[in-house]
């Protein structure tokens, strides 16, 4: 179950969609198996009481009636002032289980709410989950797992409160609108094999800068201080004195992986997709900044969690449509180039 971007660095937010709303007044009403067995119960009682004038199944039939009311002001009061507010996973990935969030909350100050079920409505996003017992002026929270089937955008509308309560005559239902979306990541594979020419590594190499790496770039006296690591202890006993050690700023390996979207579609398009997001996580495991340039767009090289996110949201939402640009590689570093072709 994914959920616009802060920075060019920063993992795109999905926007709450414009609410349309629902009556707070508004309410479903459906019988049960049971209930329809009980009503039709009703009706024959009834019609025997009219026909014979019997007494007894005249109580009878107020008793029946009686329960199908008493069914309805329960039903009632049990959804009267309860407030449901969801929470989206914050990463949700095709083809893995995620789970969404409800907290529910009752606003009446002296009457419990039993036996709620929570229903997903309207969206592309179906779930539920129970509550037995919500007493009064108290919030829980319950989750249901959502497996989402493709990356992209989900969409999620309505959530609906339903009870049975009491004796499970009628299903009553209150439907609250709760607009939102989610980014679901493209569906996790191992990367591809490429051959070795595709790819020029750039390495960990020297910047000629002062930093910290491996390599020396420079002998200086000890300073005061500073840490014993950092002596040059051959040096130190040849001339006398400490010296110190300068070492060489090493440069982080810079990969832009490159898909040209343009032509594909179904399922050449996904495998497209799942192949540059695994080679876009991959190098971003082992250390590298990371850059993803695709037909119409591009995102620069960079690391870290939030750049992960906005990568693998790029790759979300990709899509394939005519008049789209090529794309264009970072010149300044190695690139990696996804086919779709398996």
């Amino acid at each position: 179950m994914i959920p616009a971007a802060e920075s060019a660095a920063a993992s795109p937010k999905p926007r709450a969609r414009a609410k349309t709303r629902t009556p707070s007044w508004r309410r479903r009403l459906g019988f049960t198996p049971l209930g329809r067995w009980y009503v039709g119960f009703t009706v024959g009682v009834g019609l025997a009481a009219v026909n014979t004038g019997n007494n007894l199944l005249f109580l009878v039939l107020g008793l029946l009636l009686s329960s199908i009311i008493v069914s309805g002001i329960l039903a009632e009061s049990s959804i009267k002032g309860v407030e449901v507010q969801r929470r989206l996973p914050e990463v949700a990935i095709a083809g893995t289980p995620a789970l969404v969030g409800v907290a529910v909350s009752n606003r009446k100050a002296r009457s419990p709410s039993f036996s709620l079920e929570l229903r997903e409505r309207g969206g592309d996003v179906s779930g539920n989950t129970f509550l037995v017992l919500l007493p009064p002026s108290s919030t829980q929270e319950a989750t249901y797992r959502f497996t989402p089937a493709r990356r992209g955008l989900h969409r999620l509308e309505q959530i609906e409160i339903v009870t049975r309560a009491p004796f499970g005559l009628f299903e009553k239902s209150k439907p609250i609108d709760a607009p939102s979306e989610l980014i679901v990541f493209p569906q996790k594979i191992s990367p591809p094999e490429l051959h070795t020419d595709r790819l020029m590594r750039q390495g960990d190499e020297g910047t000629s800068r002062v930093g910290v790496g491996q390599e020396v770039h420079s002998l200086r006296d000890h300073r005061p201080g500073e840490d014993v690591r950092s002596i040059h202890w051959r040096t130190s006993a040849r001339i006398g004195r400490l010296i110190g050690i300068d070492r060489e700023q090493e440069r982080r390996r810079r990969v832009c992986v490159v898909l040209d979207q343009r032509g594909l579609s179904g399922d050449p398009l996904e495998r497209a997709v799942e192949d540059a997001a695994a080679l876009f996580e991959r190098e971003l495991d082992q250390g590298g900044d990371v850059g993803l340039a695709v037909s119409g767009d591009a995102l620069a090289a960079a690391s870290g969690a939030a750049h992960r996110a906005a990568g693998l949201s790029l790759l979300a939402l990709l899509e394939a449509r005519e008049g789209m640009s090529a794309p264009i590689p970072d010149p300044h570093a190695s690139s990696l180039y996804v086919s779709g072709r398996r």
